[in-house]
């Protein structure tokens, strides 16, 4: 398996909204802005759903994000799930990325498997991109 650096994604959250209730410990969305930039360049938003799940190392979460990526070709809405586990500056992030786009020159990442991984916390996130080959 080789993976191939897409973008390098960094964004802050603007706004939480606490759910909370739910079997595993609660919810709370995370609204988020930044930008992407790498192979694909462009302004983020995002919303993920998160879900606490318990674990002996603290509260993970459920990582299950709806993405906007507005490029100066087009959009790409793209979709990340996987988990955030605790760590001494946060969470660590590993999730995979499945994207959708009109734009012509981005048509191959309606088939194409991401995988993401990085950091979020007090300053926000930072994750990359990689494209599974």
């Amino acid at each position: 398996m080789d993976l191939d650096l897409l973008y390098e994604l960094e964004a802050k959250v603007i706004r939480t909204v606490e759910i909370g209730g739910g079997a595993t410990g609660g919810r709370t969305d995370f609204y988020m802005q930044g930008k992407v930039s790498g192979k694909i360049n462009g302004s983020y938003e995002g919303v993920d759903y998160g879900s606490t799940v318990k674990t002996e190392r603290g509260d993970a979460v459920y990582v299950h994000v709806h993405e906007t990526i507005k490029t100066d070709k087009g959009i790409i809405s793209a979709f990340r799930r996987g988990y955030a586990i605790p760590s001494g500056q946060g969470y660590n992030v590993r999730a995979f990325v499945l994207f959708q786009t009109g734009v012509p020159e981005l048509r191959y990442l309606n088939w194409t498997l991401g995988l993401a991984e990085g950091v979020a916390g007090p300053d926000g996130l930072k994750l990359k991109i990689y494209a599974v080959r």
